[in-house]
C-alpha cells in the first residue's frame, strides 16, 4: 500500500542540521525496527519533522559527523535545531520527543504517576529485552545463516526468548483489556514495540497461539500513523511477511539483507 506523509520532509543528510521552517528537528533513519519508532511517533503525534536517511549502503552511521551524534554508530538519531541539542537511542529520543511536545503518548507524573512509570516501564523493557532477542533471531537466521554461518543453538536460543517476549505481551494485551498495550490509549509502549512484534515473521518466531498480540499488531497496521511510518525512509514489507509481503518482496529483500551486513565475529581466546 502507498502511504504518503503531509508531515514528513526527506533532508540531505548534510543538511539535516540547516534550520527550515516546516521543523524544529530532524530525524536520522534508515529502514529498521529501530528507524521506524521516530515516523511513528511524529506521525501519531501530528507534529511536523525533517528527516535524513543515514545509508548503511554507504556506511554513513560509521561517518565522524553521526558518530559525534551517536557514538555507538546506531540509528536513530535525533537533532533539535531550535534548542540546538541532540539525542541517540530510540528510548531517550522517544521519551524526549514526546515530553518535548507534551504528547500524550507519554503522559505526566502529574497527570496520572502509574501510568507514567508503566509506559517508562514498557519502553525501557522493549530496548533492553525485546528488540535484542529480536534483533539476534533475526541476524542468526536472515543474515549468518544465508552468509553460511548455521548455528542452531544461537538460533533457538533468541528464537526461544523472542518467543518468550511475545507472549509477554500478549499476556500484557489481556491485561489491560487493550486494545493498546496499556488498555485504552495509544502510548509510547505501542509505538516503541509495534515494529519488532510485526517483523515476527522476519524472526521466525511463532505468535500463532497469541491471539491478542495478532489482533494489537493488525490494529496498528491498519492505523495510518503507523501506516505511514513504516513507509519512511522506505517499506519492507517481507519483514511482515504474508499477506503484506509477496513471495518476491521477500525473496529480494533476503538477498538484499544478506548483502547489506558482514558477519563480525571474533574467536574465543
Amino acid at each position: 500500500m502507498t502511504t504518503h506523509s503531509t508531515l514528513a520532509r526527506r533532508v540531505a543528510l548534510d543538511d539535516a542540521w540547516k534550520k527550515h521552517p516546516h521543523s524544529e528537528v530532524c530525524c536520522l533513519i534508515y529502514a529498521t525496527q529501530n528507524g521506524w519508532k521516530l515516523p511513528i511517533l511524529f506521525e501519531e503525534m501530528g507534529v511536523p519533522y525533517d528527516w535524513a536517511l543515514v545509508d548503511f549502503a554507504e556506511g554513513a552511521q560509521r561517518s565522524e559527523p553521526f558518530l559525534a551524534i551517536n557514538p555507538n554508530g546506531r540509528i536513530p538519531a535525533l537533532i533539535d535545531r531550535a534548542r540546538g541539542v541532540t539525542v541517540a537511542e530510540s528510548g531517550a529520543i522517544l521519551e524526549y520527543a514526546a515530553t518535548r511536545y507534551g504528547s500524550p503518548l507519554l503522559p505526566t507524573a502529574e497527570e496520572d504517576l502509574q501510568l507514567h512509570l508503566q509506559v517508562k516501564q514498557w519502553l525501557y523493557w522493549q530496548v533492553s529485552g525485546l528488540g535484542p532477542a529480536m534483533g539476534q533471531a533475526m541476524y542468526f537466521q536472515r543474515l549468518a545463516k544465508v552468509q553460511g554461518h548455521d548455528d542452531p543453538f544461537a538460533i533457538g536460543r533468541f528464537v526461544a526468548e523472542a518467543e518468550r517476549c511475545l507472549g509477554v505481551l500478549d499476556d500484557q494485551l489481556r491485561a489491560s483489556g487493550g486494545p493498546f498495550i496499556l488498555g485504552d490509549r495509544c502510548t509510547l509502549a505501542d509505538v516503541t514495540c509495534f515494529a519488532y512484534c510485526a517483523s515476527a515473521y522476519w524472526a521466525n518466531a511463532d505468535i500463532a497461539g497469541m491471539p491478542r498480540l495478532r489482533a494489537w499488531i493488525d490494529m496498528l497496521h491498519a492505523r495510518p500513523s503507523f501506516q505511514t511510518g513504516v513507509s519512511i525512509p522506505f517499506a519492507r514489507p517481507a519483514f511482515f511477511g504474508p499477506p503484506r509481503a509477496t513471495e518476491e518482496e521477500i525473496a529480494a529483500e533476503l538477498e538484499r539483507n544478506a548483502g547489506q551486513f558482514k558477519i563480525v565475529t571474533k574467536q574465543p581466546s
